[in-house]
C-alpha cells in the first residue's frame, strides 16, 4: 500500500485536435527500425568512406602500386 508507485504515461488519444476543437490529424506510432545487416553496414560503410573521399585515396595508392608493380606472368610448368 505505502510501497513505490508504478507511473504510468497517460493514454494518448491517436486523434489529435487544435486548439478550435477541429480534428486536424492522428498519431500513429513511430515505424519499427529495420534490423541491420551484413549489406546494411557494407554499404553504410561505404557511403561513409565515399563520403570522406577515403575510396578515392585508396584506389589512387592502388593505382600506384600498380604501376610499379611486375609481374612476372605464367610460370611454365617443368
Amino acid at each position: 500500500m505505502f510501497g513505490p508507485r508504478k507511473l504510468r504515461p497517460p493514454e494518448v488519444d491517436p486523434i489529435v485536435i487544435s486548439r478550435d476543437g477541429r480534428v486536424v490529424g492522428v498519431r500513429t506510432p513511430p515505424p519499427a527500425p529495420q534490423r541491420e545487416t551484413a549489406a546494411t553496414r557494407l554499404w553504410w560503410r561505404r557511403r561513409n568512406l565515399a563520403a570522406t573521399g577515403e575510396l578515392r585515396a585508396q584506389a589512387e595508392l592502388r593505382n600506384q602500386v600498380a604501376a610499379f608493380h611486375l609481374d612476372p606472368g605464367p610460370s611454365r610448368k617443368r
